[in-house]
């Protein structure tokens, strides 16, 4: 029993709400759990470092890491280590093997909180040499970061306007804060502590006496929520946040039943405040939808009746070109998920579906355990609040391809019909006019490529992460893949990192990934035939890589499978004779200059 209360939590996308001390009790019996049970889809290493006492949020840390589907092994510097890692870069800290780093500075330790009468020249010169101070570091390290913004102190040097005021340390501490933001490198993601204090408002979030107990100077009950917020933004760097939202209709983007009520008669527009409140809840998934987010409907209603709604009524925010995948009849809903999973060629774990009844969100996360499943089954006002407080997305790079997202599935839609329509594949192939780019890594594309490796499962040789920074830094071994065909321009849809070993003749492949959305086009018979044709060049004889076998690469499984390698699931390292890979199709894909 205890047991399934543990995968229950995990499961939970409300971990943070329950109780600290039974939260505090989950997380000791997971420590002790066989991890090896559970689908958790990344391993990371997390390195610690704060101003102050770290203890009791790192040992939530790996229950909440599994809540968000990693397997993290948390490190924690000694007590207050930041102060002086921060000015010793060269320790082993930062040249440990590492994913992501995590920094926790203190207000208390800002060098230059401003004096009474002193004026605003020096307080904004001030704020510049703290600022610097990080984006200095931040310049020297090329892993990800993930760091808090300076916390608002216990005190005020001006009372209630101390944060409205120069010389007040709040007003000092925000702009400290901003400057920091504007500066902010690509491999850097802060968590804005004043914002998560408003959003936590019910808890207190400074804890005086704490402070002076343990060192920590937030409150025990803020811990869930603060551990939450970390294993999200590590979620979103990993590539593990969702992308894809299934909405039911009916009590949920609008008031009332269609079928029964009509079109005019459900609630949705400014005559009523719940009318309002579903208008409000469109423009909030519209906006998810401007960002990239895919939005779909998985109904129980008479599609032209549902339909009907989307094209006729005055006050729809959402239209039928901001849904990707349109799914309206009486089959179960989680049949239906798992077409529109098929349709979209993405897993169901970047899943979350909305629905208003208790039945068929409870149905739903019994059969598929892997979809994020929210029940807005109560104040439509609040259902915003709600999806927010569980930080299921993730927007710090959004890139153009983001943009285009909604536009791009719509037409793989038509791909699929006649590819299926098509008698003869190679003919059809031909007649994409597809056209490849191998582009020159640099700082505009750095950023679309560092998010294709994090985010990319189906189609990845392995877990090793690249930073924009890390990226640049491997210039001409760095080749961004951009595909366009006479469906669409697709911008920027792989990416693939090698090396050269001159003394074992060896092209290595550091890493290769490639998005769904192209899949059965053959880029990947390309991409093969360009780096068998670069390793001649360089005089190679062998093509090397690490390869790990997951029950979510089967594409790129069966396709090293088809170039005559044999798959080991005990040994990760391959490497393969020039000679001995098969790319025998045709890929009638031409190289764009």
């Amino acid at each position: 029993m205890q047991k399934n209360n543990l995968l229950q939590a995990i499961k939970d996308p409300f971990l943070f709400k329950l109780d600290l001390l039974e939260i505090q009790n989950l997380s000791l019996k997971f420590n002790k759990f066989k991890k090896k049970k559970l689908d958790l889809k990344k391993k990371i290493n997390l390195s610690i470092s704060s101003d102050y006492t770290t203890t009791y949020l790192a040992e939530l840390l790996p229950l909440f890491s599994a809540n968000h589907g990693i397997d993290s092994n948390v490190y924690e510097s000694e007590f207050g280590s930041l102060n002086f890692l921060s000015r010793d870069l060269n320790n082993n800290f930062w040249s440990n093997k590492v994913d992501i780093f995590l920094l926790m500075p203190s207000s208390k330790n800002l060098k230059y909180l401003p004096k009474l009468n002193e004026n605003i020249k020096t307080i904004k010169k001030n704020a510049k040499k703290e600022a610097y101070f990080w984006i200095k570091i931040w310049k020297n390290i090329k892993k990800n970061i993930i760091q808090t913004t300076f916390d608002p102190t216990f005190n005020s040097n001006f009372s209630q306007i101390d944060g409205v005021k120069f010389g007040g340390y709040l007003h000092y501490i925000r702009l400290v804060n901003s400057i920091l933001i504007e500066n902010l490198p690509s491999n850097v993601d802060l968590i804005d502590i004043e914002n998560l204090i408003i959003k936590n408002s019910q808890t207190k979030w400074n804890d005086n006496k704490i402070y002076n107990l343990t060192k920590q100077p937030y409150s025990m009950n803020t811990l869930p929520f603060l551990a939450k917020n970390i294993c999200s933004i590590a979620s979103g760097i990993l590539g593990l946040s969702k992308k894809v939202v299934i909405l039911d209709l009916d009590n949920t983007i609008w008031g009332g039943v269609i079928g029964d009520d009509g079109i005019d008669g459900i609630l949705l527009g400014e005559e009523t405040s719940e009318g309002q409140a579903y208008s409000n809840f469109q423009h909030y998934l519209k906006n998810l939808s401007c960002k990239g987010i895919i939005l779909c409907v998985c109904s129980k209603n008479d599609p032209k009746i549902s339909k009907e709604a989307f094209i006729k009524h005055k006050h729809m925010k959402l239209k039928l070109e901001d849904i990707s995948v349109f799914v309206s009849d009486y089959n179960n809903k989680a049949d239906n998920i798992k077409k529109i999973s098929k349709v979209l060629n993405l897993n169901l774990d970047s899943f979350i579906f909305f629905d208003d009844s208790k039945v068929e969100c409870e149905f739903v996360k019994t059969k598929l355990p892997e979809v994020m499943v929210i029940n807005l089954n109560d104040d439509p006002s609040e259902f915003v609040e709600k999806i927010e407080s569980v930080a299921p997305f993730y927007f710090k790079n959004i890139t153009k391809e983001d943009f285009n997202r909604v536009n791009s599935y719509r037409k793989i839609t038509l791909f699929n019909t006649e590819r299926s329509e098509s008698k003869n594949l190679d003919v059809f192939l031909k007649s994409l006019k597809a056209k490849i780019t191998l582009e020159k890594i640099n700082k505009v594309n750095c950023e679309r490529s560092s998010q294709l490796i994090a985010k990319t499962n189906q189609f990845k040789l392995n877990s090793k992460l690249f930073s924009p920074k890390n990226l640049l830094f491997k210039k001409e071994k760095c080749i961004p893949i951009s595909f366009k065909d006479k469906f669409q321009n697709y911008g920027i849809i792989g990416v693939f990192v090698y090396s050269i070993n001159k003394k074992l003749k060896t092209l290595f492949i550091e890493n290769w990934v490639m998005s769904c959305r192209v899949f059965s086009r053959r880029i990947e018979n390309y991409i093969i035939g360009y780096l068998k044709d670069k390793s001649h060049r360089q005089k190679c004889d062998f093509i090397g890589f690490n390869f790990n076998i997951t029950k979510k690469n089967l594409y790129l499984q069966n396709f090293l499978k088809e170039l005559g390698i044999k798959l080991n699931k005990n040994n990760s390292s391959y490497l393969i004779k020039l000679n001995k890979i098969k790319n025998s199709k045709k890929n009638h894909i031409s190289l764009s200059k």
